[in-house]
């Protein structure tokens, strides 16, 4: 995870999807299910990550290979990947999405530790909720979590890399961005937002899909709250 450590960081941001939220694993096996392909949950979240990769790899953001290395990494024949293509969009943008494994835990401890929180999602309007609704953090804490601002691209017009989107969290934080973390499943939109922004970037790379050596990366959340708190 390279050299960061818990004393020089005052605020820790984080990514929604693929690292708090994740495609549901059931909607994909119903959107599979007519080309006799059934995957796990295991193979489904792997797949997510799969599909980030793809991106990361061309540094836009061309969805149709995106959506093409997800069906791939599942395990759809190559006969079958044009029509299936067309139906993850659905999975991905329709449904709703289920909360990572670890993530609501993750979030009270570094909150626990005296770390600010704040989310910063590409998102469509609908995440705050989702957040709440899964009792993985909101901004009013209660049974999970307290984050001091949900960022949803959809509703601030701006969206990552953009670094302006990055400065909304924080402010409502307070916190300088020397003093501060950001934790993304995308080089793209996360690595290279946060740099942009002044934050520390840290990828969150479950399988080790990722080979460059100039950013931190972490397997899980909970490996990262173990390293800060």
């Amino acid at each position: 995870m390279g050299d960061l450590n818990g004393s020089d960081i005052d605020a820790v941001l984080l990514d929604a999807g693929g690292v708090l939220l994740l495609p549901d694993p059931l909607a994909l096996r119903r959107a599979l299910a007519p080309f006799g392909v059934v995957p796990d949950d295991e193979t489904c979240r792997r797949a997510h990550y799969a599909g980030v990769r793809a991106l990361d790899r061309l540094d836009l953001p061309d969805w149709r290979a995106v959506d093409g290395a997800v069906a791939g990494a599942v395990g759809v024949p190559e006969e079958a990947l044009d029509e299936v293509v067309g139906l993850i969009p659905h999975v991905y943008v329709t449904e709703p999405w289920v909360a990572a494994p670890g993530a609501a835990q993750a979030l009270q401890r570094l909150g626990a530790a005296g770390l600010a929180l704040a989310v910063v999602s590409n998102a469509t309007g609908t995440v705050e909720q989702q957040l709440a609704e899964h009792r993985i953090c909101s901004v009013d804490g209660g049974a999970c979590a307290r984050v001091a601002v949900v960022v949803d691209s959809h509703l601030v017009g701006v969206e990552k890399p953009d670094p302006a989107i990055f400065g909304i969290a924080l402010e409502a934080l307070g916190v300088e961005p020397e003093r501060s973390i950001h934790v993304g499943d995308s080089v793209h939109f996360d690595v290279q937002g946060a740099r942009a922004a002044g934050v520390r970037p840290v990828h969150l790379d479950p399988y080790r899909l990722c080979g460059a050596g100039d950013h931190a990366h972490v397997r899980s959340l909970e490996e990262l709250a173990a390293r800060l708190a």
